[in-house]
């Protein structure tokens, strides 16, 4: 028995000292490990982020040196808008149609004067049109009616009363405004009507054709639309027509 004490006391001394020494230094030496794959994986990705900023600064460059060799044309705005001056011998009456104003409202300021010589109603509105002032014109036979902006009211009168036809009626104005264009398109003289409801007081735009200061040649021209082309260029028929008023006040005069 005492022969054999050594040998435990042997092994008791290697289960209580030596084998908690190693355990520590394994796990020592795994710490330090996991240390330098954390340094290596923050230098790997400290490399990448080098690398992509890299990238980027000979993009920006490549770029810069890109835009230095292209020359943009300049615009000059001042310049986009010029005016186009108009020749009385360049002008028709679809021409002076389609430069002229597109809606009208109950009470207009100016007035409308009526001409059987084509030539002087062409002076009148290619005057307008030179010169940025509203008008519309329009005829009928051999009697043309020319609405200008700035036509003062005939001596005595406190104002103008003129007749419609109204074709189409809509509650917001881009419906109108299309059919509108096509109409003039095909040479009849259509334009838009901004009026009022007369119990809600709430906006609508009508599509209203032609000016005409005597009731029976507004009932007659009613009567005698050309529904076909009407379809033709709008798409649209004609349901309900009837005559409509317009007032204009006349220019003040200095």
């Amino acid at each position: 028995m005492k022969e054999n004490n050594p040998n435990w006391f042997k092994v008791i001394l290697v289960l209580v000292f030596i084998l908690p020494l190693i355990t520590f230094a394994l796990t020592t030496y795994t710490i330090y490990l996991k240390s330098q794959m954390n340094n290596l994986k923050l230098k790997i990705e400290e490399l990448d982020n080098s690398q992509v900023n890299i990238l980027n600064e000979v993009e920006t460059t490549s770029q810069s040196a890109v835009l230095e060799d292209l020359v943009l044309p300049q615009i000059e705005i001042g310049n986009t808008m010029a005016r186009v001056s108009y020749n009385i011998q360049d002008l028709d009456y679809q021409q002076l149609l389609n430069n002229s104003l597109t809606m009208l409202k109950p009470y207009n300021k100016g007035a409308v004067r009526i001409f059987y010589d084509q030539r002087e109603v062409f002076e009148e509105a290619l005057y307008a049109l030179n010169n940025d002032i509203s008008y519309f014109i329009f005829k009928n036979g051999d009697k043309y009616y020319l609405y200008r902006a700035d036509y003062p009211l005939e001596e005595g009168k406190q104002e103008q009363y003129l007749f419609s036809i109204q074709i189409y009626l809509y509650t917001t104005p881009a419906p109108a405004m299309f059919p509108t264009m096509a109409l003039r398109r095909g040479g009849i003289p259509a334009f838009v009507f901004n009026g009022k409801f007369q119990q809600s007081n709430e906006d609508y735009w009508a599509i209203l054709v032609g000016l005409f200061d005597d009731y029976n040649e507004a009932q007659t021209y009613l009567r005698n639309m050309d529904e076909d082309l009407v379809f033709e260029l709008t798409g649209l028929g004609i349901k309900d027509r009837f005559t409509k008023g317009i007032y204009f006040s006349g220019a003040a005069t200095e």
